[in-house]
């Protein structure tokens, strides 16, 4: 006769693997806590506002812009008494910069700043109408996506929200440094869930902010065709 503990552990066994979770029902389950597919995909551009939150003072306040799918404009204050203003048009293949000290330049993209125009979808919205993640594997509450060829671990919470998006690099970016957010205190702004602290992990360093948000802001479209300038402050993109 089979012991009580071996009937236990198969009933318990089968039942995981009657109610093993299904990928694409969990991603549908956070897109649904981030505010709903209709109203993710109705999000045009978002300004997010950084400043190092008061439990550590470590790194400068940001300023971004992101406008979806492919264009950003970044401005970070002075930390270590440099500031730096970014404007990147993916479409274009252009990125322009201004940092103190430096003469102004134009260039292409680079590897991290093509990674960005994912990242600040992924990482903000989950999917957007441009960007629409595939769910690939989950394992206890960590999902697997891909997205912009490239594949992303979201540990989610209890409400279904990612409280961290973590990169998995591939085989020739073993060396590289992933991406690592830490995402707390989530807030409603306009019916999206996003959160109003942000912890950035690297390999030398970790970045806590608390974060503001405005979203579908009134931009002028200009900024992205011209050089930045620092002298226009934080906020050059704002139409006034």
């Amino acid at each position: 006769m089979m012991p009580n503990w071996v009937r236990i552990a198969a009933a318990v066994a089968g039942l995981s693997a009657a109610f093993a979770a299904d990928p694409g029902e969990v991603w549908e389950q956070a897109v649904k806590a981030k505010g709903g597919r209709e109203r993710l995909h109705n999000v045009h551009s978002l300004a997010i506002y950084m400043k190092p939150a008061d439990v550590r003072l470590s790194g400068p306040a940001t300023n971004w812009l992101c406008v979806f799918p492919d264009r950003y404009f970044e401005f970070v204050g002075r930390g270590s008494g440099t500031q730096r203003a970014i404007v990147v048009d993916g479409s274009a293949d252009r990125a322009a910069m201004d940092i103190t000290g430096v003469p102004r330049n134009a260039r292409h993209l680079t590897a991290n700043e093509q990674d960005r125009l994912v990242l600040n979808q992924l990482v903000f919205l989950l999917e957007s109408a441009w960007l629409k993640p595939q769910p690939v594997e989950v394992r206890h509450n960590i999902l697997t996506v891909q997205a912009g060829g490239n594949s992303f671990k979201l540990f989610l919470n209890s409400s279904s929200l990612p409280e961290r998006v973590l990169s998995v690099p591939s085989r020739s970016q073993k060396h590289s440094s992933p991406y690592d957010y830490r995402l707390q205190r989530y807030r409603e702004f306009q019916g999206v869930m996003l959160p109003a602290r942000v912890v950035s992990r690297g390999r030398l360093e970790e970045w806590i902010w608390d974060v503001d948000y405005e979203i579908d802001s009134s931009y002028n479209p200009k900024l992205f065709e011209r050089m930045p300038n620092l002298a226009d402050g934080p906020e050059p993109w704002r139409i006034r």
